[in-house]
């Protein structure tokens, strides 16, 4: 077969490379979000909710706080049902992770209370308020255990109010 005579197209009235530098810079962007994306949701759904040395320990991801127990409302802790509504219920997500089955960060609830969530589970939350300001809501794979933890539980007598 023979394609006869061939000819090059002119060359561009304008230059391109700003639109490949572009385009390169959106792809790193996307990568890097997808990244950051990915360790906030892994560390988020593996959180840690530990009972030590006087502390009520709660992290996954970017959030999280070392709570003294001297700074938690035992008696008012209880279990919640986030699925059932209610007063307890998470309303606005301020920062932190929303999906299907995950819910972590800092979170108003629907009686405007501020609360620190870690959720995976609705039908097995549990509220723990504090005098810090803000209440905990967490979802441990033993709910009534941790309550049970929670209550047997001393408070560190070094333990300072914080974070």
């Amino acid at each position: 077969m023979e394609w006869g005579q061939v000819f090059p197209l002119a060359p561009a009235a304008f230059k391109t490379g700003w639109l490949t530098a572009l385009f390169g810079g959106m792809l790193i962007l996307w990568v890097g979000l997808f990244f950051f994306l990915s360790h906030m949701i892994n560390g988020a759904a593996a959180a840690e909710i530990a009972l030590r040395q006087g502390m009520l320990t709660a992290r996954g991801g970017f959030y999280g706080r070392d709570i003294p127990l001297g700074q938690v409302d035992v008696a008012g802790a209880m279990r919640l049902n986030l699925g059932a509504g209610g007063p307890k219920g998470l309303k606005w997500r301020t920062n932190g992770v929303g999906l299907p089955g995950l819910a972590a960060g800092w979170y108003r609830l629907v009686d405007g209370e501020k609360a620190l969530v870690f959720v995976t589970d609705k039908a097995r939350a549990v509220y723990v308020p504090t005098r810090l300001g803000y209440a905990l809501v967490v979802s441990p794979a033993d709910p009534d255990g941790f309550l049970s933890a929670l209550r047997q539980a001393e408070p560190s007598p070094t333990a300072a109010p914080g974070d």
